[in-house]
C-alpha cells in the first residue's frame, strides 16, 4: 500500500482512512507493507514507532505542500509537482515487497509509483480515489496535470475504489473509466469516539448551528454563512460556529462584518477530535454544504453524536442516508429554511437526531475492510499475467 500520510503525522482524512482500513485488513489476516513519506517532524520520530499491525516504510521526501491540509489548498506549482514525482520515484527505489499479491495506491499523489511498480512486477493494481481534482477545486481552475494523472490511474488500475457512487459516476463521466472495474466502497466511522455519552436533550434547542470541516471553496462555507445571514434576519438569538481552518475564512469574516452578523458567528480555527466531539454535542444542527463532496465523513461523526444534519445534494455519503435534510449547495435560502425548521420543531429535531444516530451504525470500518478485501480478490482475477520476453 502506498500512501501520503499516516497518524500521528497527518494533515487530513486520508491518514485516518489508511489507519482504519489497514487495522481492519490486518484483523482479517492481510499482511501490509505501507510506504509513505518521512516528514521531518518532531525530531527523528518514525511513524512505525506507533503502530504494530503493519510494516511501515518511510521514504525520505521533503514535499513542499500537502494537498490534504493547510490554508493553501490550490495553486500547486512546479516545485510541488517535482516533489511529488521525486517521492514516487523514491518509493519505487525503496520497494522491497516482492512477495506482495496486490499493489494499492491512494489518490493521484501516489499513483506514479504504483504504475511503475505494476509495470516492473506485473502485480495487479488497486487505486483508491478519495476525491477528484474537480472536487478539490470545486470547479475553479482545476489543475490539468493532476487531472491527467487521475485519468491515467483509472486506465492503469485493475480495480478502482471510489468512496461513493457519486465519485464512481464522476470517474466514469469525466475520466472515461470502465464501469465494470470501478467499485464504490464507503468509509466508516469510529463510533467509540463520536457517540454522545451523556445522551442528548431534544426538548429545548440552544440554537447552535455548526459547520465543522476544512474551510475551503470545495466545502461551500460561503453558502453556510449566507444561510446564517438569512436565519439571523428572522432570529438574532441563533449562534453559528465555523470550526476548521482554510483559505476562505478571510472572505467569510468580511461578509459577516459587511452584513452586521459578526457577533453571531464564532470562528474556532482548527479543532482536535476531543473538541470536535464537544462541538457536535453542543450543536442543534450540523450543516455541510459542499460544492462537490466525494464522501463527507464529518456527516457520520455529527449523526453518530445525535446531531440533526443538513447536507448538500452533492455530498457522496448522502446517497446512502435517509435521515438527513438535503439542499442544493448554492441555495442558501433553502438551507436557511431547513435550519429554522429544525430549530423550531422539536419532533423534527428529535426524529433526525435519533434516527440518524441509528442509521449511521451501518458505516463500520469492518464493512469497509471486507469490501476492500473483495476488491483485492477482484483485482487478482482481472490482472493479466506478466509476459516475459525470451
Amino acid at each position: 500500500m502506498i500512501g501520503w500520510e499516516f497518524p500521528p503525522f497527518m494533515a487530513g482524512g486520508l491518514g485516518i482512512h489508511c489507519l482504519e482500513l489497514t487495522t481492519q485488513l490486518a484483523k482479517m489476516g492481510v499482511a501490509i507493507d505501507f510506504y509513505m513519506p518521512h516528514m521531518a517532524l518532531e525530531g527523528d520520530l518514525r511513524v512505525a514507532d506507533h503502530h504494530r499491525h503493519l510494516a511501515i516504510y518511510e521514504v525520505e521526501a521533503e514535499p513542499s505542500l500537502s494537498p490534504y491540509g493547510g490554508t493553501r489548498q490550490r495553486g500547486y506549482d512546479d516545485a510541488f509537482n517535482d516533489a511529488v514525482w521525486q517521492y514516487n520515484m523514491r518509493v519505487v527505489d525503496a520497494f522491497r515487497s516482492h512477495d506482495a499479491d496486490v499493489l494499492h495506491a491512494h489518490d493521484w499523489i501516489t499513483f506514479q509509483a504504483a504504475a511503475e511498480l505494476k509495470r516492473r512486477t506485473g502485480k495487479p493494481l488497486v487505486w483508491s480515489c478519495h476525491s477528484t481534482e474537480y472536487d478539490r477545486s470545486a470547479g475553479f481552475f482545476p489543475q490539468d496535470w493532476i487531472i491527467d494523472l487521475e485519468k491515467a490511474a483509472v486506465r492503469a488500475a485493475d480495480v478502482v475504489i471510489a468512496v461513493s457512487e457519486y465519485t464512481r459516476q464522476q470517474l466514469i463521466d469525466r475520466y472515461g473509466a470502465d464501469p465494470r472495474k470501478v467499485v464504490p466502497i464507503h468509509n466508516g466511522v469510529d463510533f467509540s469516539k463520536w457517540v454522545t455519552r451523556s445522551g442528548r436533550d431534544y426538548g429545548q434547542a440552544s440554537k447552535v448551528v455548526l459547520y465543522l470541516s476544512r474551510v475551503s471553496r470545495q466545502k461551500g462555507p460561503m453558502s453556510f454563512i449566507r444561510a446564517a445571514k438569512r436565519v439571523l434576519d428572522q432570529d438574532r438569538s441563533v449562534r453559528f460556529v465555523v470550526a476548521g481552518k482554510g483559505e476562505m475564512i478571510p472572505e467569510m469574516i468580511r461578509f459577516c462584518i459587511a452584513n452586521g452578523i459578526m457577533e453571531s458567528v464564532t470562528f474556532t480555527g482548527f479543532v482536535p477530535d476531543s473538541e470536535a466531539q464537544r462541538l457536535y454535542e453542543a450543536a442543534d444542527v450540523y450543516v455541510l454544504p459542499s460544492v462537490s463532496e466525494p464522501f463527507g465523513i464529518s456527516v457520520l461523526e455529527a449523526m453518530t453524536s445525535g446531531c440533526p444534519t443538513i447536507v448538500s445534494k452533492t455530498t457522496g455519503v448522502g446517497e446512502a442516508l435517509t435521515h438527513v435534510l438535503r439542499a442544493e449547495h448554492w441555495d442558501s435560502d433553502e438551507m436557511a429554511d431547513q435550519i429554522l425548521a429544525v430549530l423550531r420543531d422539536k419532533p423534527l429535531r428529535e426524529a433526525l437526531g435519533k434516527n440518524g444516530a441509528l442509521e449511521v451504525r451501518k458505516f463500520t470500518w469492518e464493512r469497509t475492510g471486507r469490501k476492500t478485501l473483495s476488491a483485492y480478490d477482484r483485482a487478482l482475477e482481472r490482472a493479466q499475467p506478466l509476459t516475459v520476453s525470451a
